[in-house]
């Protein structure tokens, strides 16, 4: 009898393709490139039941990317909405500032400047839904949570989030969607897309992904504030017609 073959314990280790979970193109760190840079994904999932049907610029993204940037050391992710936009989120832990904040509750010198602002701020979901008495089954590829380990997120009474596996990974994510006025939404439902709505692709959310995380963490190391209190914060890129496409 064949063995069953194990599945795999980190990220870290390299997988064969039929080992993992449906959809998933890489457990292992694979080199992805978006808005003309390579980063290190730890996950990168397609996601058909939130893929447009129709063609457009979402056709050669991933639904799902998530990656630990480089710079601050902040877990990033990417992820495709059921409206077919995307929605960037940045994983802060329990020593942060603004950890368990609620979304509205963020700073505006913090919130303003993220494209329509600050609208997610939720502890990792393989944490939450085992506490609240709600939810569908959900997978990996539709949860905000922890960007190492895969995993299926059953039913909140199922899951169990054990101190070696979670706790290293107690993450506070804090997010931004990109279905504002001027967003193109591939999925608008019973919203008409209004003459020159920018669909918001994988490199404009990148690049506020990536600000977000730098300005969170300038956050986190402000030790001393300035007498002056002259505390002007970096800018993120403000969304603009051609920053919706490369």
């Amino acid at each position: 009898m064949a063995r069953k073959p194990t599945k795999p314990r980190s990220s870290t280790k390299q997988v064969d393709k039929t080992d993992l979970p449906d959809g998933l193109v890489s457990l292992a760190p694979v080199t992805y490139t978006v808005a003309d840079t390579q980063i290190t994904a730890l996950q990168v999932w397609h996601n058909p039941t939130r893929k447009p049907s129709s063609h457009g610029p979402w056709n050669q993204e991933a639904d799902k990317v998530a990656w630990v940037d480089e710079t601050t050391g902040l877990g990033c992710i990417m992820l495709r909405q059921e409206n077919g936009t995307l929605s960037g989120y940045v994983g802060v832990g329990p020593d942060h500032p603004l950890f368990g904040f609620n979304a509205d509750a963020v700073p505006i010198d913090i919130a303003g400047p993220v494209h329509g602002g600050v609208t997610y701020g939720k502890a990792c979901e393989v944490n939450r839904f085992k506490q609240e008495e709600y939810g569908d089954p959900r997978t990996e590829r539709y949860t905000v949570c922890h960007v190492t380990v895969t995993r299926v997120v059953r039913n909140y009474r199922t899951v169990k989030a054990t101190k070696d596996e979670f706790e290293h990974e107690d993450l506070w994510w804090l997010g931004f969607d990109t279905d504002h006025v001027g967003d193109l939404v591939p999925r608008g439902y019973d919203r008409r897309a209004a003459k020159g709505d920018v669909y918001r692709d994988q490199a404009f959310v990148y690049r506020q992904v990536t600000a977000f995380a730098r300005r969170l963490r300038e956050l986190a190391d402000a030790k001393d504030p300035d007498p002056e209190g002259n505390t002007a914060p970096s800018q993120l890129p403000a969304p603009s017609s051609d920053q919706g496409h490369d």
